[in-house]
């Protein structure tokens, strides 16, 4: 049964009271019929209930939609009165809804505000589309920067105007705004003036921004650089190289720094370049292209290899400085042995003879003061022997041509250890230390030698010094340690001892190294390889 052939209840109740009087027969159909229609009228009520309670949580969600958005909306005349404000407008001026809907907008605005503001909404009303404008309002922590996005809503018949307009809060974006303005124009005064020549590239190897350096360097301009390979700006043999270290820094997203590379510049010369590279990254996270800097090192370069030069020229004539040096104490020693040695020896014969003369004579005469001067040449020309033989071993070292380094080392231990009996000096010699070069024997005995005598100037209150000497498979390791009163390594060294001790080192192209610090001693480590440099006497002569 339809809604329109159901009878209306009034109907229905007349007919059962018929019925009823009548004794129809019909009347429990009719009845039936009644309490069915009563069902479908109870479910349609329960509908409309529901469908009203819909509607009325539908209207709270868009009250709360258009109050609590995150955007302030404002309905606007003509005039530019505002008609109606959700909350977020409200508090974007910092007023009550109450205290806005009804007043002019105009109220809100800065000063300088207003002919853009009216131009705006001529705007609205005279043009078909939205319509934007940024402008700044008064607010009660200051001037606030909004953006307004306006349309018309005209309704008929009466053709009467509204504006609906969005306002958002670009404060925030207005500061991101000029911050990144101010830092980019830093960026272009950093790329015009920084010496390096700095570049990005994009993921194809094409500039997207170069420095005044790097345009001054291939002579080329900015224009003609940007927006190309660097294989297109300056073709040569090295582009190759320098957009393979590109793509390898993009590939695996890892910097590569302090590479040195050969370039031609824009007028063809050869130079080198000090080049690190690194990854930038895009908003998504994902590598976007590179960064680079590279430095003209050329001047460096070449400075390091004379510098190394000077080196190399500078170790060769300290070796032949300590060759000179050796020669001239073998020399000095020879000649003091030969002949200081011979005359010492005739004036200590011929005392020894007149105080035998003089003993025999007093006797008989009693010329006792004859006796006495005799054994005083006697005694003087002994301690002349005695210097002499220490001289000799300074200048010469007799017992390193006749009994070999190891016991040439423990004979200078001995007789130092005599001289400093306050210092326990321990000497220990590990590995076959016979059959060494001439120059390398010298070298560590001279250095050995020159640790003691440091030892017994600077290092006070020491009570032990440790001298161990081994051969090694690369070369002949030393250590020299005492328990004294240290240094500061890092402070200027009085002295040349260990000046002496480090250039003898480096001349026989060796490691020294020194450890101490104050109150703690000091250790050094030497390394002398086998092999040692020989020097061309020849070639030194001809080119003094």
């Amino acid at each position: 049964m339809t809604h329109h052939d159901n009878p209306s209840d009034q109907d229905l109740t007349h007919r059962i009271d018929e019925c009823k009087a009548t004794g129809c027969p019909k009347a429990a159909r009719l009845l039936h019929d009644l309490q069915t229609h009563q069902i479908e009228l109870e479910m349609q009520n329960r509908e409309l209930r529901e469908s009203q309670l819909a509607l009325e949580e539908a209207r709270d969600r868009y009250a709360d939609l258009y109050d609590f958005a995150p955007v302030g909306y404002l309905t606007l005349d003509e005039s530019g009165r505002v008609l109606e404000a959700n909350l977020t407008a409200a508090a974007l001026l910092g007023r009550e809804r109450g205290r806005v809907v009804g007043k002019p907008f105009f109220t809100w605005l800065a000063a300088g505000e207003g002919e853009a503001f009216f131009g705006h909404l001529r705007q609205v009303f005279h043009t078909i589309g939205n319509a934007f404008v940024e402008l700044k309002v008064k607010v009660a922590d200051g001037i606030h920067d909004v953006r307004l996005e306006s349309t018309a809503a005209c309704q008929a018949p009466e053709k009467t105007c509204s504006c609906r307009s969005v306002m958002i809060d670009i404060t925030g974006q207005k500061r991101l705004a000029t911050q990144v303005t101010r830092d980019f124009f830093r960026l272009e005064a950093l790329f015009n003036t920084i010496p390096a020549m700095a570049y990005y590239k994009d993921m194809d190897l094409r500039f997207i921004n170069v420095s005044a350096a790097c345009t001054a360097f291939f002579n080329v301009s900015r224009s003609e650089m940007i927006g190309r390979k660097i294989s297109e700006v300056a073709p040569s043999i090295f582009t190759e190289d320098c957009e393979r270290d590109d793509r390898a820094v993009l590939e695996t997203g890892q910097a590569n720094l302090n590479q040195e590379m050969e370039m031609e510049n824009g007028v063809g010369n050869r130079v080198w370049l000090s080049t690190s590279k690194a990854p930038f990254f895009g908003p998504d996270g994902k590598i976007a292209g590179l960064v680079g800097v590279a430095l003209d090192v050329t001047r460096l370069r070449e400075a390091e290899h004379q510098a190394r030069a000077l080196t190399q020229e500078n170790r060769r004539l300290t070796r032949r400085m300590f060759a000179v040096q050796e020669d001239e104490r073998r020399r000095i020693a020879r000649e003091l042995h030969d002949e200081l040695g011979q005359w010492l020896t005739a004036v200590q014969t011929e005392a020894q003879a007149i105080m035998s003369l003089a003993v025999s004579n007093e006797k008989r005469s009693g010329m006792k003061k004859s006796v006495a001067s005799a054994k005083a040449i006697d005694y003087s020309a002994s301690e002349m022997h005695q210097v002499l033989r220490r001289i000799l071993r300074r200048l010469r070292p007799a017992t390193l041509d006749q009994l070999g380094l190891e016991d040439s080392l423990r004979e200078l231990v001995r007789q130092w250890g005599t001289q400093h009996p306050d210092v326990a000096c321990n000497l220990r010699l590990d590995g076959p230390l016979e059959g060494l070069a001439e120059t390398l024997n010298i070298s560590l005995y001279r250095i050995v030698q020159e640790a003691l005598a440091n030892v017994s100037r600077h290092a006070a209150d020491a009570s032990r010094f440790n001298i161990a000497l081994s051969h090694e498979a690369d070369g002949i390791q030393l250590s020299l340690e005492d328990d004294g009163k240290g240094m500061d390594p890092r402070q200027p060294r009085q002295g040349l001892g260990l000046l002496g001790m480090r250039e003898r080192v480096i001349a026989a192209n060796g490691i020294f190294t020194l450890h101490s610090a104050p109150g703690r001693g000091l250790h050094i480590q030497i390394k002398l390889p086998f092999t040692q440099p020989e020097e061309d006497n020849a070639n030194f002569q001809q080119e003094k």
